[in-house]
């Protein structure tokens, strides 16, 4: 970085300065600057303690050779919200309705508003000051009914995970996931763009599963075969063994080998109540986010040379959430849950 020559400064105005709690604290970094300079301090490292650009440094340098302290004490910080600020609620309401996907967009909507042309950088801060995140989209089944699902949710399922709470019931969240023996990618930080080996998908190691809410006990049957109505049976019989002297419900979706006679019959004569969701409520579902945390903590940008290990893995880490890792299961099996606004008719 050029050393630029500046004019002597007033030590004892600008330590002053520096001290005032009424002077904001860009124009201190501004007098901290020049009087470092005087020091003889190189710029580069008056940036690096500032935290600034270089560039930032030298324009202090210039403002300050060219204008003296009038210049630095003047606030020439162009801040875009007092002229956006009339039509804030505006934005809001049309960013809340209609959605963008980039600070670009942002920007072309605030100036379809306001009339008023901001950088994208600009049009972040207005949005940030609004309250906007800029999150992941998540997807929802199409034929999903929201009002469907607060009512079961109030009338069926929130009365029965209450008797489990007080040790009047069990109620177990059952569902099958199926992992393929393939690439499953995911964001993560590094130097560079990492490629992950995969294998061509073709095996899938199933797993029919089982939660329950009070105690955490996550059951299970794995197969590389189909999971049918008599798998369905026999994990039904399994949690029957464990828990036989207390009333149970196991919450399932509405697949045809967990919705069907033999199921029905089979859950009867064991004294098991069978609750089905609502369809497409996969929110409702609380293995849903067992099945997802098997697929970040074993599998995302993990490469399995062959089935086997893909397996074992996957066999290792289940296993592990009725040892070790149970407090994981305590932490995502909860009451709170997924619900969607009610479509305005």
């Amino acid at each position: 970085m050029i050393r630029l020559t500046i004019p002597e400064i007033d030590k004892e105005a600008i330590s002053e300065a520096i001290d005032d709690p009424s002077i904001d604290e860009r124009t201190k970094k501004k007098l901290m600057a020049i009087r470092m300079h005087e020091l003889n301090v190189p710029s580069g490292n008056i940036a690096k303690f500032l935290n600034v650009s270089d560039d930032t440094i030298t324009n202090y340098f210039k403002l300050y050779r060219d204008e003296g302290l009038k210049g630095v004490f003047e606030n020439r910080y162009y801040q875009p919200a007092s002229q956006v600020e009339p039509f804030m609620d505006e934005i809001r309401q049309s960013l809340n309705d209609h959605p963008v996907s980039s600070a670009k967009e942002g920007a072309q909507r605030i100036e379809e508003l306001s009339k008023i042309r901001l950088s994208e950088s600009q049009a972040c801060r207005i949005m940030k000051k609004l309250g906007l995140k800029y999150r992941k989209t998540a997807g929802i089944p199409g034929k999903a009914d929201p009002q469907l699902q607060l009512d079961f949710l109030a009338s069926e399922l929130l009365p029965r995970l209450e008797e489990a709470q007080k040790g009047e019931r069990r109620v177990f969240f059952l569902d099958a996931a199926h992992f393929v023996h393939g690439a499953f990618l995911g964001m993560i930080w590094c130097l560079q763009r990492l490629f992950i080996p995969t294998s061509s998908g073709r095996k899938r190691y199933n797993v029919l599963g089982a939660v329950e809410t009070r105690d955490h006990d996550l059951i299970t049957i794995r197969t590389t075969e189909n999971i049918n109505a008599e798998t369905i049976c026999q994990l039904t019989e399994l949690i029957h063994k464990k828990y036989s002297e207390e009333r149970i419900t196991l919450v399932m979706d509405n697949a045809r080998y967990q919705h069907n006679k033999k199921v029905a019959e089979f859950a009867g004569s064991l004294g098991i109540e069978l609750l089905f969701l609502p369809t497409y409520s996969p929110n409702l579902n609380l293995i849903e986010r067992v099945w997802k945390l098997v697929k970040n903590k074993c599998m995302r940008n993990q490469y399995f040379e062959d089935f086997n290990k893909f397996r074992g893995a996957i066999d290792s880490f289940v296993n592990s959430l009725n040892g070790s890792n149970k407090h994981l299961l305590k932490s995502l099996v909860t009451e709170n849950f997924q619900t969607f606004p009610i479509p305005k008719t």
